[in-house]
């Protein structure tokens, strides 16, 4: 009769076969239990799980939340211990679930007479810092939703765009704050505009601050973006989730 078939299953599976048969066989020079597969004769040593893999197991759900954060993507990969093509591929997962428009919460559905948004553009560069591209944001002062954006260059084309991401609705009543850049002049009404400096746009100055110290790409290091594409979808994807945690904390909005 085969011994094997005799001999009780152990809890520990030979890694070569996958049998069950398997015995204790002494120690090895560093000390750890050594073990022997009665199927196959091979020896092997248990290896303990390693306690890093196991936190870094736990750290899988947080990667909506680590891009959000100043990580670069290779840190990112370090962190959590996968490939790149790994972290791409739900990234891009990610990125396909924001809507075409910012949330807003009932901002557009407010009774009020005016809105007031400051409006000021941010560096940035995707491929090189030769290939600049400018972050266009207005923000509402009351509620500081980001209410529109634009990633283009330092232009009246760059401001134009900004102006088309804005709810026409919201736009109509709204009075604009700038710096004293040419550019938003000869998009926005002269009525609308307001240019005074820096003094009326301090709210987006804190803004581009925060937006600085939260997405990478915007840091002057090695996280750049290397494409025009996921430069603005990162970006659109912070503020989207910028947008939604606001209006998570005043259930007014």
């Amino acid at each position: 009769m085969d011994l094997c078939k005799m001999r009780p299953k152990q809890n520990r599976l030979c890694p070569h076969c996958h049998s069950e048969y398997t015995v204790k066989n002494g120690k090895t020079y560093y000390g750890k239990q050594n073990h022997k597969c009665k199927t196959c004769n091979r020896q092997f040593v248990e290896r303990q799980k390693d306690p890093i893999e196991a936190y870094k197991e736990q750290l899988l759900p947080l990667l909506p939340l680590l891009l959000l954060e100043r990580i670069s993507l290779r840190g990112i990969e370090r962190l959590l211990g996968h490939g790149m093509s790994w972290i791409y591929k739900r990234m891009a997962a990610h990125w396909s679930l924001l809507p075409k428009e910012l949330p807003m919460g009932r901002l557009g559905d407010a009774e009020v007479g005016l809105y007031c948004a400051e409006a000021d553009e941010t560096w940035s560069f995707v491929g090189a810092k030769d290939c600049k591209e400018w972050v266009w944001i207005a923000i509402e002062r009351r509620t500081r939703l980001v209410v529109g954006f634009h990633v283009g260059g330092r232009d009246e084309e760059g401001a134009l765009g900004l102006k088309l991401s804005i709810n026409p609705e919201l736009l109509d009543k709204a009075l604009v704050f700038a710096d004293d850049f040419p550019a938003y002049q000869s998009v926005f009404a002269k009525g609308q505009l307001g240019q005074e400096g820096k003094k009326q746009t301090t709210m987006i100055e804190r803004f581009n601050n925060t937006i600085r110290q939260r997405c990478s790409r915007l840091a002057k290091a090695l996280s750049f973006s290397k494409k025009w594409e996921n430069h603005y979808l990162a970006i659109k994807y912070f503020i989207v989730n910028y947008n939604l945690e606001k209006i998570a904390k005043n259930p007014s909005l």
